[in-house]
């Protein structure tokens, strides 16, 4: 078996593995894309189960309980913003060219100001929280 065969016999093994990789690729993506969704809605219901129990509750810390909420869907939006970024990097890798390397760097850059805004928020409203 010669060099060149060798060398042959590789670059055809990874193009036989190519498709497949770009699959389970796909399969991460979607899967990360599904939690991140369950994230939302979950964080979504919580929040919303959360508001509607200061609304019937007129109780000294009702304000403290509304920030206990929102705090609360910030934090899962920003997680569910994490693997976002997470899945739009893997689908990146399967198709690198300019056009998706641009897509890719201004959804980062919307969700980068996402992220900090929420943060800011989380933040303010813990600080405010243990002031209290």
């Amino acid at each position: 078996m010669s060099i060149e065969s060798g060398v042959e016999a590789v670059e055809g093994s990874s193009e036989s593995l190519e498709p497949f990789i770009h699959q389970i690729i796909q399969y991460i993506t979607t899967g990360i894309d599904a939690a991140a969704a369950i994230i939302i809605g979950i964080s979504v219901v919580i929040a919303f189960i959360g508001y509607i129990r200061t609304l019937y509750r007129h109780q000294k810390g009702q304000v403290e309980k509304g920030d206990a909420v929102r705090f609360r869907l910030a934090g899962g939006l920003l997680l569910a913003l994490d693997l976002v970024v997470g899945s739009d990097i893997l689908t990146t890798i399967l198709d690198p060219n300019a056009e998706e390397l641009i897509r890719l760097s201004v959804i980062v850059a919307v969700r980068i100001i996402l992220g900090w805004s929420l943060s800011k928020e989380i933040s303010g409203h813990s600080e405010d929280l243990l002031r209290k």
